[in-house]
């Protein structure tokens, strides 16, 4: 499937009128389809069309959406890897079938000081103050997903007190602290 979108957003639009409904995550390295609350066997999955969007080539800065089809369960879905960490968090022979044939997008407009409704991190702004910024993972606050679905981390700004996009690059820098939910224990970083 060839899969022509200016944008992520452009990409799920597309997709969902097509049918692909599932949502899919990586667990525990493996595909696992959350709506029907089950793993799917890398061999059972096939992917129908993927897309990497950057903001510019060297911006550090990519998302990814792949059209999986699970012929053996009857279901399709979208798997989308919004932070660029696939590479990280999935099996090697998943990660070689999801990025067997995927054409990258680039933004060429510039850099977009936006995404996704949330202000935009560089490498440059986080070097220049890395304790500034956190990766929180599973908090209930999170702003609206605009894909239809959730998010499961975003970056926080502890100076201004709210949610920002930070950079593939700097989610992969050892310096920027995850913080876990915990409950109503959490302190808010100040």
């Amino acid at each position: 499937m060839n899969l022509d979108a200016r944008d992520m957003v452009e990409a799920v639009s597309y997709l969902l009128r097509r049918g692909y409904d599932h949502e899919y995550r990586i667990r525990d390295g493996q595909l696992y389809d959350l709506t029907a609350d089950k793993p799917v066997t890398v061999g059972d999955a096939r992917v129908d069309g993927a897309m990497r969007f950057e903001s510019a080539p060297g911006t550090g800065d990519s998302s990814n959406i792949y059209a999986i089809a699970d012929p053996k369960a009857g279901s399709k879905g979208l798997l989308i890897d919004a932070f660029d960490a696939m590479d990280q968090e999935c099996s090697r022979e998943l990660y070689e079938q999801l990025n067997a044939n995927r054409p990258t997008r680039h933004d060429n407009v510039g850099e977009i000081a936006i995404r996704y409704g949330l202000r935009k991190i560089f490498k440059e702004e986080f070097d220049g103050d890395p304790e500034r910024f956190v990766l929180r993972i599973g908090f209930p606050d999170f702003p609206p997903c605009p894909f239809g679905q959730s998010f499961s981390m975003l970056g926080f700004d502890t100076a201004e007190q709210s949610y920002v996009w930070l950079v593939t690059s700097i989610l992969r820098d050892s310096r920027l602290e995850r913080v876990p939910y915990q409950g109503a224990d959490v302190p808010d970083n100040e």
